[in-house]
Order: C-alpha cells, then sequence, then structure tokens
C-alpha cells in the first residue's frame, strides 16, 4: 500500500495498532501526498505530521481487545507552516 499514490484519495483507513514509529512515519508521508480536506482514519495512534489535524478520537472494542480510533482531515499547506 505504501507503493501506491494516494494523492486522489478522499479518505484512508489504516489499521495501524502494531505498526512502530518508522512505519508510522512511513504512513504520514505517504499520507501527506493527499489533498487538504481529506481524511485519514487511524487505529491507536495518530499520524505523526503536522499536515494532519485529530478531529476526533474515542476508545472500541475490537476483536483484540480496546483500540483508540483517531478520525484526521488534512490540512492545507499554508496551515502547517
Amino acid at each position: 500500500a505504501l507503493k501506491l499514490n494516494w494523492a486522489d484519495a478522499d479518505l484512508a483507513f489504516c489499521n495501524s495498532t502494531c505498526f512502530d514509529q518508522a512505519m508510522m512515519a512511513l504512513l504520514a508521508e505517504r499520507a501527506d501526498a493527499m489533498r487538504p480536506g481529506a481524511f485519514f482514519v487511524t487505529f491507536t495512534r495518530r499520524l505523526p505530521s503536522k499536515r494532519w489535524q485529530v478531529l476526533e478520537y474515542e476508545r472500541h472494542s475490537m476483536s483484540w481487545g480496546e483500540a483508540t480510533v483517531f478520525i484526521h482531515v488534512r490540512l492545507g499547506d499554508e496551515t502547517c507552516e
């Protein structure tokens, strides 16, 4: 999935519960190419990028236990500087 171009995506989801910091950094780098106003949903970990703002987060029961669901929105580049 990290080899695909996400620039045209309006919404992306990643069950990132078991991802380490390096994998989250790669995910955020790819997600940063998405357009302002796009949404990204992650589990357990936030996107480590200034280009994404968490709109809402909440704990939910999953088949493996509890996880925090983060809903991010892509900010405009002028907002990130």
